[in-house]
């Protein structure tokens, strides 16, 4: 019981992952989780271990370009406080110093003509002088106001009021400013000390000047801020660059505190920490990347969204380029061979697929390579040009010619790049070399590894169909010489496929391989099929049902041993659908004409299928049929040649085999149109109208003795009959019976 679940819960788990939506789930977080991890890998800088004030062990260059932010911005303070102060001038403050100047000398001069003899109307001088001038706060003792009001002489007052306006008037006339203050004060104190005023007088007027004279300016706080800022921010767009390549830190530096922060924001300082942001950053961006990949994938290339194989081969590729990138970044960016990748895609896949593969893949990379702007530059340029160029290679020779175009071209781009730059001629040659050598590299591994990943993936290339179109290919040489009539019937539907897919756009090339495999499962039973038989047909002693059976396994037979022979998994669908569901028509009214019990049914005489899903699936079968049913006919006139052609197109396109495909009505008439030309160039003998038919007989016969017009009639009868036979090919509709029937 054990033993039955266990198998039981096998068959579950293989149902499951059987399932084509799980498998492509799965390759894809697969290829993320990889892409995330060698990227991840390869974008990581060295790390150091430093801290302030250690001497450092190393010679640190920058990776990229980088700005040493305190150093900008202490060089930007520095720059705002060299910023002199921006003064508002107090237009008042000198008026009202001079006011008091003069308020004060007249006080003066009032108490001195009011002074008395007697002693107590000098005592009320001096009181009231000292009451006039205690408004102006001048700290003058009672000595020094008694002096005032009457021990100074007139003259000394008057040389006294005359220094006192002078020197007040001088320096208020001149900037006052709150840190100039005391030079302006010291100025007026020193003078009074050098003039030729008494000691008294030199002492009060140096308080006076202490006491009155006050900034005439002031620092206006705003305009100066204005000012400062201005300047900071000036100084601040002076950034203090570490390019690219330049030393940061140089062994047996010390470290300091603005060398650090620029470590730091390198990413190059060891913190013993698994750095989560810069792994998180790039998970974004390549399910950013992934994701436009897939939408691209299900609107434009959704046959390789559910194919496995080409999903898994497409997956496999990115992978690949990205390893290399890892790699050879170290050595230098350009070296990186992403040429290999749109140049692969575009042969096995699709043009279209290889250039978005192309640029995404650049933007991935360029987390690898810091954004260097030559490969950005040549692996976009070169590489959308190296899958056009590409793309359609039938020989090995023009993929070889395909590395020197895309080597000239990568080096141009670059060349152009370092123009850009101002780069020194030998830079830009030694870059223009580099990308040369990497474009011609990349068509080699690009040819090498074709034939791994045709057979590994079962991939249909032109190379790959050239091989299979050679004659000496061991499954068409066996059909030379086993099946000679299928054979040249092959070639012949080759050149009817070929040509009319031509006209449509479609794989010309595919369709002639696929035309020239169709009839390989008639090896198994080759002398069952009328174009390989030399004398009895065996169908003539079997039953409807068998010789059916027969002839509708020829495409089942032949997908089978074309998979023997390794042939790609596209021709074998050809060879599959060639005949869709048609009905053998022979056999089943002959089938039905035995039956006397009407019990025959349409089903039993139908090939099984599929229906052709391709253009060029479903032109292979137009070409099948249609070149029977024409090397069937009796008469082969232009007119009656495309009448046949047309009705058997149109007879298939009413029997729904050409349901699964895309071909418009506009195709199906190219389609006709090419076939009348290539069987032109086969049936392209002139008309013989029955006027010169009777001549040619009565010249031929005469002379037999043999009446003209009997032998006239004979023939027209023979015709006839012929026109007769040639309707019933009409209702085969060019089935393989047309080259059973004896």
């Amino acid at each position: 019981m054990k033993a039955v679940n266990k198998k039981k819960s096998r068959r579950q788990l293989k149902s499951y992952f059987s399932n084509k939506k799980l498998q492509q789930v799965l390759i894809g977080i697969v290829t993320i989780a990889l892409a995330v991890f060698i990227i991840e890998n390869a974008a990581v800088p060295k790390k150091y271990k430093l801290a302030v004030g250690m001497r450092s062990n190393f010679d640190i260059t920058a990776p990229r370009d980088i700005e040493n932010t305190i150093l900008t911005e202490k060089l930007a303070e520095e720059a705002a406080e060299k910023v002199s102060p921006v003064m508002l001038r107090l237009e008042s403050v000198p008026i009202d110093i001079i006011n008091s100047v003069n308020e004060f000398i007249n006080s003066i001069a009032d108490a001195r003509q009011g002074i008395g003899v007697t002693v107590q109307e000098q005592d009320s001088a001096v009181e009231g002088l000292k009451q006039s001038i205690s408004k102006f706060n001048i700290p003058l003792t009672t000595e020094q106001i008694k002096y005032l009001a009457a021990g100074a002489s007139d003259e000394e007052m008057d040389l006294f009021d005359e220094l006192t306006i002078s020197l007040i008037s001088s320096v208020m006339k001149q900037e006052v400013t709150k840190d100039n203050l005391t030079a302006r004060i010291e100025y007026v104190q020193n003078t009074y000390q050098n003039s030729s005023v008494s000691v008294e007088l030199k002492s009060i007027g140096s308080l006076l000047a202490n006491t009155l004279i006050r900034p005439n300016s002031v620092i206006d706080e705003e305009l100066t801020n204005e000012k400062r800022a201005e300047a900071y921010n000036i100084a601040l767009e002076n950034k203090q660059l570490i390019h690219e390549g330049s030393r940061i830190i140089s062994y047996g530096d010390i470290v300091t505190a603005d060398k650090l922060e620029v470590l730091e924001k390198l990413n190059l300082l060891e913190t013993g920490k698994f750095d989560y942001t810069f792994a998180g950053g790039i998970l974004c961006i390549m399910l950013i990347v992934s994701f436009l990949l897939v939408l691209y994938l299900n609107n434009f290339c959704s046959r390789i969204l559910n194919e496995i194989k080409e999903l898994v081969l497409l997956c496999t590729i990115i992978l690949l380029t990205l390893v290399t990138a890892w790699i050879l970044n170290p050595v230098n960016p350009l070296f990186i061979p992403i040429f290999i990748a749109p140049m692969l895609i575009s042969i096995l896949l699709d043009l279209r697929l290889g250039i978005i593969t192309n640029l995404l893949l650049t933007l991935a990379i360029c987390l690898i390579t810091k954004c260097d702007a030559g490969f950005f530059y040549t692996a976009i340029i070169g590489g959308t040009c190296a899958a056009f160029i590409v793309k359609g290679a039938s020989q090995r020779s023009r993929l070889s010619a395909s590395g020197l175009a895309i080597a000239v071209i990568n080096a141009i781009v670059i060349a152009s790049v370092g123009l850009i730059d101002k780069s020194g001629v030998a830079t830009i040659a030694n870059n223009a070399a580099s990308v040369a050598i990497n474009g011609i590299l990349s068509i080699i591994f690009t040819i090498g590894t074709l034939p791994f990943f045709e057979s590994t993936f079962n991939i249909i290339t032109p190379l790959k169909l050239l091989e299979l179109a050679n004659p000496n290919q061991p499954l068409m040489k066996k059909l030379l010489m086993e099946a000679p009539g299928t054979y040249h019937h092959s070639l012949m539907v080759g050149n009817l496929a070929e040509a009319a897919t031509e006209e449509i756009n479609g794989n010309a090339l595919l369709a002639r391989v696929g035309a020239y495999y169709h009839d390989v499962g008639k090896l198994k039973r080759p002398n069952f099929f009328k174009e390989n038989q030399l004398s009895e047909n065996p169908h003539d002693r079997m039953t409807p049902n068998l010789s059916t059976l027969v002839i509708t396994s020829h495409t089942t037979d032949g997908a089978e041993l074309a998979e023997k022979y390794k042939v790609p998994l596209t021709v074998r669908n050809i060879i599959l659908q060639h005949h869709g569901t048609t009905l053998v028509a022979y056999f089943y009214y002959k089938g039905k004409k035995a039956d006397k019990n009407d019990s025959v049914k349409q089903e039993d005489f139908r090939y099984q299928g599929p229906r052709p899903s391709s253009k060029e699936a479903a032109v292979v079968m137009l070409a099948d049929s249609v070149e029977a049913a024409v090397r069937s006919m009796a008469e082969k006139t232009e007119g009656k040649m495309e009448g046949l052609i047309r009705k058997i197109i149109k007879d298939k396109l009413d029997d729904g085999q050409l349901d699964h495909c895309d071909l418009t009505l506009k195709d199906m008439d190219m389609i006709a149109k090419a076939f009348m030309r290539v069987f032109g160039g086969y049936f392209h003998e002139r008309e013989v109208y029955p006027e010169m038919k009777v001549r040619q007989l009565q010249e031929e016969h005469v002379s037999n003795g043999v009446d003209p017009l009997d032998e006239a009639i004979k023939e027209q009868s023979h015709l006839g009959a012929s026109e007769d036979k040639n309707d019933l090919a009409d209702q085969e509709n060019g089935s393989d019976y047309e080259r059973l029937q004896a």
